[in-house]
């Protein structure tokens, strides 16, 4: 079995002139890709690392992209890390993977904190990489159950969590998704998540292992209507790859219909549940795509079940499956409590277990030990996410058991977010809500605060709140509405009643 950079080096023998990915300014052929692989490879193995991870912090941009597969070429995993990410989760992240190397591939200045943070560690610049003579000789890349990537989530501490996850995994997830969807000949492949979501994963492996092209849109265009829509009018895309939520967003426009998009055969979602109403209106607008549900938690690299959507189904459930595992993977239905299987219809916890399963989490082995084992030799993850498998085999999701949530397809810990709102000097008492509406998806999020001194001035408080939070969290976790009391509620067991703050505040 060859490895992933054996065969993209295959595919780029053979397509050296294809485009290999495109940005909404330029685009860069295999051949190009290669030679950028190769010289951070080489700028690496120059280096006298040692073998912690490389650090790639930039835009989901094509030397980005060059950067995780060149670490990948020298020996090394990668932990990817966006440039828009506030500077107190890049420091966090950083103290958590201590990597050997950080590379920085974006061109503009750095801030004087960030600069001074980076100043502890060798740092590799975009500019320092030169075009040299390609790498054939691939004795020193990433390959079996060495770790490829490490992708760090929210955590209930406030501190993330690196997914370590190995290059079996990540092949074992590329050769299923190259060969159990639809198969298109050079193939046009949306790249639409950022690299620190492993949602990238779904187009980055399977489009360069077959030869074919990614389509890159930028922040800027997945931020802003007019710039989104202007590119996906003047863009072939074959396979479309997105969170619900994306697509949702691309169904507003009128002109984002079959009839526009001749080329696009395949839609692929995974990152939150899809609910019957987008499927619905997608393959009215889309009657000639394939339109694919799938789910996997970052723990289980990617995805690990896939379900066909299709109007008969449609009319069958009133909310959909999450299909049938991949191959190598069994998944089961737990007593959340006392971890034994459950039968067939009961809801419990959802149990990966198989090639999916990740290595852990990077240098933490008690979170490891909490929700990762190993059961008759093969690796198993307790999930956390609440569902069923009805007789047919087919796997529903029912929310989660804990605290965690999704939300445009983001991973979100709310205990993360309230880890952070009680970090304020100001506040008291914080609790974070999921606000869901009639298609079971998360609309927005509620920060429910009790302060410290009593608020004269509730508007300028809540603002207070918003600067000093997004200082320390990603843009997608910030709560859209606050809402400030004077005390939680109890439960009888002397807990917050989070289930009373919610039906007080959370109607839709």
């Amino acid at each position: 079995m060859h490895s992933i950079l054996e065969r993209l080096h295959q595919v780029v023998e053979n397509h050296l002139s294809t485009i290999a990915f495109a940005s909404c300014k330029e685009k860069y052929t295999y051949e190009e890709l290669w030679r950028a692989i190769s010289s951070v490879a080489s700028a690496l193995t120059k280096s006298p690392l040692n073998k912690g991870p490389v650090l790639v912090y930039g835009k989901s941009d094509f030397y980005t992209l060059a950067s995780l597969l060149g670490a990948n070429m020298a020996g090394y995993a990668y932990v990817p890390v966006d440039s828009h990410s506030p500077f107190a989760r890049v420091k966090m992240i950083i103290e958590a993977c201590t990597p050997s190397a950080i590379i920085v591939t974006l061109q503009k200045e750095l801030d004087s904190d960030l600069k001074a943070l980076l100043s502890q560690y060798q740092v590799l610049y975009r500019e320092s990489f030169n075009a040299e003579k390609p790498i054939t000789n691939l004795k020193n890349m990433v390959r079996g159950e060495d770790t490829n990537y490490i992708i760090y989530t929210s955590g209930t501490t406030g501190v993330p969590k690196g997914v370590e996850i190995s290059h079996n995994n990540l092949l074992s997830f590329t050769e299923w998704m190259m060969h159990d969807f639809r198969q298109i000949e050079q193939n046009q492949v949306l790249l639409q998540a950022p690299f620190s979501f492993d949602l990238s994963i779904f187009s980055i492996y399977p489009a360069l292992l077959a030869g074919g092209t990614l389509v890159s849109l930028s922040r800027e265009e997945t931020t802003n209507f007019k710039y989104l829509f202007a590119r996906l009018n003047n863009t072939e895309i074959n396979t479309w790859i997105s969170t619900p939520s994306f697509v949702d967003i691309c169904l507003l426009d009128p002109s984002f219909v079959q009839k526009r998009h001749r080329k696009l055969e395949q839609f692929i979602f995974c990152g939150e549940e899809l609910t019957i109403k987008t499927a619905q209106k997608l393959l009215e607008c889309f009657p000639e795509a394939t339109v694919w549900n799938t789910y996997g938690p970052t723990e289980a690299t990617g995805s690990v079940t896939q379900l066909k959507v299709t109007k008969d189904l449609l009319a069958k459930y009133d909310r959909l499956p999450l299909g049938k595992a991949k191959p190598g993977v069994e998944i089961q239905i737990h007593d959340p409590k006392r971890r034994q299987k459950l039968s067939v219809g009961e809801r419990g916890e959802i149990v990966i277990i198989g090639n999916s399963v990740a290595k852990g989490y990077y240098q933490d082995d008690v979170k490891t030990q909490a929700v990762f084992a190993t059961v008759d030799k093969r690796s198993v993850y307790y999930t956390g996410d609440a569902g069923k498998i009805d007789g047919t085999g087919q796997l529903f999701y029912d929310g989660r058991i804990d605290f965690q949530i999704k939300m445009n397809g983001f991973r979100i810990e709310l205990q993360d977010i309230e880890a952070h709102l009680m970090a304020i000097a100001e506040v008291n008492k914080a609790v974070v809500l999921p606000q869901i509406d009639a298609n079971n998806k998360v609309r927005a999020l509620v920060a429910v605060v009790v302060p410290n001194e009593k608020v004269t001035d509730e508007k300028q408080f809540i603002k207070y709140l918003r600067k000093r939070l997004i200082l320390e969290i990603m843009d997608y976790m910030m709560p859209q509405r606050f809402v400030l009391m004077d005390e939680f509620p109890l439960n009888r067991n002397g807990k917050t009643d989070r289930k009373l703050l919610s039906e007080k505040l959370l109607k839709v």
